[in-house]
């Protein structure tokens, strides 16, 4: 497959969405990514959502452009196998729990032995150590203790969850770019090295400058403004809802003309930013009462003219739709053997030189077996004796 990453070989031994989602990433720029997975059924995101044959969309668009083989790891053969891949490779990415791939025999120091100039990622929940370490982990998990939850408070003050695997997501992108970054380093000294996410760091790293705002500048004279993220809140028309964000002075009065409400522009709470920040509930609920007499459609050309942020909420359903999405073709229509025609999204980088290709289709359990132990100079009798002892699937 073309690609920046064209050449690059990953071997990925994780499950659900924060290694899974790091690899296709890679992928979809041109890496050759082989999946191992149990023998009894693999990765469990295949079964989670809406489905067909045994295939859920999760797993579909979380793993296009691999290979699957399926391995029984606890089995010698089955550990011997995963290091006949890792000694080919150029990644192995695993993402299991602190100390389980060591007992498994393919732990840094094993797989290194077997290809020193391996890049070596070891993805956990709460990192290789420390009190948590042990502790199994999702990403509500994560939202609760790295800070999302807190700051998506409701209403009433209660803490929320963002609807989506976000913390998985966010260690996902991490591991991606750690995997670059590691491999720019080998290109430069040679050497291979082990690298450590953790999905809790990622996401503290990832929420500090906006979400923890008010734990960076710990002077006791420090100016502390309402954090106005914690007032984030969408705006209710006649006929639908609206996001928008009037951030200076030019946007806030262009607003007030959009609206015609030209009176509120000088409003001695509303003239400056620092006296929006420190009126930010009064402010926002004024821009409700601005924006309720109005059609969501009108009031978006009305601003869109005057350079005002401003677009239309969309249900899930509705965002395929949205004109610069089907402009920019962002999201794509494809055919897979077993789910059939699904939807999936283009990545967000385009590279103008490594121009990539369409990745293949997310595999079937275990789909690749018997072509990559192939490949391995495993002959067709070793192949079937593996099988037959329920070794590889």
């Amino acid at each position: 497959m073309a690609g920046p990453m064209k050449g690059v070989r990953i071997v990925e031994l994780g499950t659900m969405i924060a290694v899974p989602a790091a690899t296709h990433l890679l992928a979809t720029q041109g890496a050759e990514v082989v999946k191992i997975e149990n023998v009894a059924g693999g990765d469990d995101l295949r079964r989670y959502g809406s489905s067909r044959d045994g295939m859920s969309g999760w797993f579909a668009n979380a793993n296009a452009g691999k290979r699957a083989i399926a391995v029984d790891l606890a089995a010698d053969a089955g550990r011997d196998i995963v290091l006949d891949l890792i000694e080919r490779a150029d990644v192995f990415v695993q993402g299991y729990r602190p100390g389980s791939v060591d007992r498994l025999g393919l732990g840094y120091d094993a797989a290194s032995a077997r290809n020193p100039r391996l890049v070596y990622v070891s993805a956990s929940g709460f990192g290789a150590d420390g009190p948590y370490a042990g502790r199994p982990v999702y990403d509500p998990i994560i939202q609760a203790v790295g800070g999302w939850a807190g700051g998506q408070t409701l209403a009433d003050g209660s803490p929320s969850l963002v609807r989506g695997m976000v913390a998985d997501k966010v260690a996902a992108m991490t591991v991606a770019q750690a995997i670059s970054a590691a491999l720019v380093g080998r290109a430069a000294h040679g050497e291979g090295q082990h690298v450590e996410v953790s999905m809790l760091e990622a996401n503290l790293a990832f929420n500090w400058p906006d979400v923890m705002m008010h734990e960076t500048v710990l002077a006791e004279d420090a100016l502390h403004l309402p954090n106005l993220l914690g007032s984030y809140r969408l705006f209710q028309c006649q006929d639908g809802w609206v996001s928008l964000a009037a951030g200076n002075d030019r946007q806030w009065g262009s607003f007030c003309q959009a609206c015609e409400r030209d009176d509120l522009a000088s409003d001695d709470r509303f003239s400056s930013p620092q006296l929006r920040a420190q009126h930010f509930t009064e402010w926002y609920d004024t821009i409700g009462d601005m924006v309720r007499p109005w059609k969501r459609d009108d009031l978006i050309e009305r601003c869109v003219a005057l350079e005002v942020p401003i677009a239309p909420v969309y249900a899930p359903s509705e965002v395929v739709d949205d004109p610069q999405v089907r402009h920019r073709e962002a999201i794509l229509e494809r055919e897979h053997p077993v789910i059939g025609r699904y939807r999936t999204p283009r990545q967000g980088a385009r590279f103008g030189r490594d121009a990539t290709e369409t990745p293949s289709p997310a595999p079937g359990h275990g789909e690749h077996t018997d072509e990559l132990l192939a490949e391995l100079g495993y002959d067709g009798a070793r192949i079937a004796e593996l099988r037959d002892a329920g070794t590889v699937g």
